[in-house]
């Protein structure tokens, strides 16, 4: 019990420091408005992928499957020793796994203008990123504010920390449901098969409740002809 309890703690510490730089400590994580069946946003997300994302990012552990082959995410399109400020981008297969998606979505929401990075900008999930502002385009400009307010619990959201100065090429609506649709394809991405194999996982447990029914039932029938056998 000792050693499920610290790893539990060690998962919590985990979570907390992704969500947590030197500035901005009490930055929570916004909740990802994702669906893991929607397949229409996982392949606008898709397509989004392989518009914005590709030319420095990879999928490599992600070969033949037929969402990504539609949107044109192909081996041979993925970059190959791909360098952003001295930094190899990330290959983001299993980026949602390992980071979780409310991590990935408040990340792509939290960039602000910095003059003293190399890219003009910084983050406040992770401070510090080599990442340029790949989604300015589309979100706008936002501006580092000097405090932000603090609710009850001390805890703070990436948009008390940040004011939208000059709005992109979409709306914050708009924005919101893009960034969900890219998360969901990278969610999608990092566990292909997960909807079918809870599907399948279903009907299994729905065979064995079934086989265990029939089962009981035929031991209730043997053992009674067995005890009438015996009082005879």
């Amino acid at each position: 019990m000792k050693r499920y309890i610290t790893v539990f703690l060690a998962l919590f510490a985990s979570a907390h420091v992704w969500a947590e730089g030197p500035e901005f400590t009490g930055l929570e994580l916004e909740s990802a408005p994702i669906h893991e069946t929607d397949m229409d946003s996982i392949k606008r997300g898709a397509k989004f992928f392989a518009t914005n994302c590709i030319t420095c990012h990879s999928l490599n552990y992600l070969r033949y499957d037929p969402v990504a082959k539609e949107a044109g995410i192909t081996p041979d399109k993925t970059p190959a020793n791909m360098m952003t400020n001295g930094v190899h981008p990330p290959d983001l297969s299993l980026e949602a796994d390992s980071r979780g998606v409310d991590w990935i979505y408040t990340y792509l929401h939290s960039f602000y203008q910095d003059k003293t990075r190399p890219s003009g900008v910084n983050n406040l999930v992770f401070p510090g990123t080599a990442m340029p502002d790949m989604v300015g385009v589309y979100q706008g400009d936002q501006v580092l504010l000097t405090s932000a307010p603090h609710d009850f619990f001390g805890g703070t959201q990436w948009y008390d920390w940040v004011e939208l100065t000059r709005q992109g090429t979409m709306s914050p609506d708009e924005f919101d449901k893009t960034i969900a649709d890219l998360v969901n394809f990278l969610a999608y991405a990092a566990e292909p098969y997960h909807i079918e194999q809870v599907t399948i996982g279903k009907w299994a447990l729905g065979f064995l409740v079934i086989l265990f029914v029939l089962m009981y039932m035929l031991k209730s029938e043997y053992w009674k002809d067995v005890k009438g056998h015996k009082e005879k």
